[in-house]
């Protein structure tokens, strides 16, 4: 498992963030040696743009364009949408990410803060 928080200035929509997002973590995972990956995302329609072929007129098209690229170089790569209040580890990643205003990466090991968030959802799944 890895992680990685990058600072990106003058994006110019929520969307394109999004889709940066993939980039970078496709790029991350690419960098380290993962044959397979597994993307979870909450912009639901950043994601259905990824796994569809249909042709892409909007204004991330070109960002959607290259994570498409970037998802073939693995064997495998699946895109899963996980809704905002299930991928409270990603929010806690991205708050401490802003705070140090640095790109930070993370392989097998997550900040403290994001590691008790993670336990803390893991712990509401199954609580035994």
């Amino acid at each position: 498992m890895g992680d990685c928080s990058r600072l990106t200035c003058q994006v110019p929509t929520a969307f394109a963030v999004e889709a940066l997002a993939v980039i970078h973590g496709l790029r991350f995972a690419f960098e380290l040696g993962f044959q397979s990956v597994i993307l979870e995302g909450d912009s639901r329609l950043v994601i259905h743009k990824l796994v569809t072929n249909l042709e892409d007129f909007s204004e991330i098209s070109a960002l959607i364009w290259e994570a498409k690229e970037f998802s073939k170089l693995f064997e495998v790569c699946r895109c899963i949408c996980a809704a905002r209040s299930g991928n409270m580890a990603a929010h806690a990643m991205a708050q401490d990410g802003l705070t140090r205003r640095e790109d930070r990466f993370w392989v097998e090991e997550a900040p403290l803060l994001v590691a008790a968030v993670a336990d803390e959802g893991r712990r509401l799944l199954d609580p035994s």
